[in-house]
């Protein structure tokens, strides 16, 4: 019933955001952003630039517990030069259990003056977990974990805006202890 009601309350999270993102109120133009082929997509020339910036969806694995994960992660821009706030969402199946995460981390870019970026950050995580038990069991095993990851990846911009990332995460505490992303930006 809880894990029902966390992904409704997601979707609609993920609906608001949408809208809001389409609204006029949420357009920012800032004339000193220009992608760059030192810094990559959506990097700024300085200073901050938090706001919309886009969305993506990534897919991959996991291990303790092993599972399949698929999500969506929405760029909102750097608060600080080279330093990009890129929240998740990813719901995951496998090894008898349901899980969904949410990770609000922090990365930052590497300037490499080549046609990919480098980055590495981290931040925290929260999920839920609902284990499948046996048939007949009485017990109820799920709840929530909060825990943080260190993430380092490699992001390959496209011309058209978009840009595609390969990610490793490391897990602290009860979150997945190692995490294998592919994902699109658009």
């Amino acid at each position: 019933m809880i894990f029902k009601r966390s992904l409704i309350a997601i979707a609609i999270a993920a609906l608001a955001v949408s809208a809001w993102a389409e609204s006029p109120e949420a357009t920012q133009i800032n004339l000193e952003q220009q992608p760059s082929q030192t810094t990559g997509y959506g990097a700024s020339t300085g200073g901050a630039n938090i706001g919309w910036s886009g969305w993506g969806l990534r897919a991959g694995f996991t291990d303790d517990i092993d599972q399949v994960v698929a999500g969506a992660h929405f760029n909102l821009g750097e608060f600080a030069p080279n330093l990009r706030f890129q929240p998740d969402v990813q719901l995951g199946s496998g090894d008898d259990h349901t899980t969904i995460y949410g990770t609000v981390p922090v990365y930052y870019r590497f300037g490499t003056g080549t046609r990919f970026t480098p980055y590495a950050g981290g931040g925290v995580s929260l999920g839920y977990f609902d284990r499948d038990l046996p048939v007949g069991s009485t017990q109820d095993d799920n709840g929530f974990e909060l825990g943080a990851k260190a993430t380092g990846g490699m992001e390959w911009p496209r011309p058209e805006g978009q840009a595609f990332f390969l990610e490793l995460s490391l897990g602290f505490g009860d979150v997945h202890d190692v995490q294998i992303i592919a994902a699109w930006s658009f």
